[in-house]
């Protein structure tokens, strides 16, 4: 009987861990709400536009100009987004490691470029 009660008070701590975090995951979910227009427009342009280019005029353009330029018009986005994150997680990044891609961030971003296009995008390569 005491073992029973011992692992019903197991379980019921459990739940309520659980409960925390589920709580915790719905104000997350509440913001990554109000936030996923801009986080899905700079990402849009990311792979529409970044693929020519190099690493140092990658970050230039969308730090420099297309976050201002989204936030000077109170388009809600996330602090910090970085397109490649929104683009592809971190379990898409290691498989594609795994498989052969260069770990440099402008191979993942081409990748995360390949697999969010319908056709054959234009991208440099960074290993020439």
């Amino acid at each position: 009987m005491l073992d029973q009660l011992g692992l019903a008070n197991r379980l019921t701590g459990g739940l309520a861990d659980e409960n925390k975090r589920w709580n915790l995951n719905v104000v997350t979910m509440k913001d990554e709400r109000t936030t996923m227009i801009g986080d899905a427009l700079i990402s849009a342009a990311f792979v529409s536009y970044i693929g020519p280019f190099n690493y140092l005029f990658r970050t230039a353009i969308w730090k420099d100009a297309w976050l201002p330029d989204i936030i000077s018009k109170s388009i809600p986005i996330t602090d910090g987004v970085d397109p490649l994150e929104v683009l592809a997680n971190a379990a898409d990044q290691a498989v594609w490691k795994t498989e052969g891609l260069p770990a440099d961030r402008v191979s993942l971003e081409n990748a995360a470029v390949v697999v969010s296009c319908n056709r054959y995008p234009l991208i440099i390569d960074p290993q020439l």
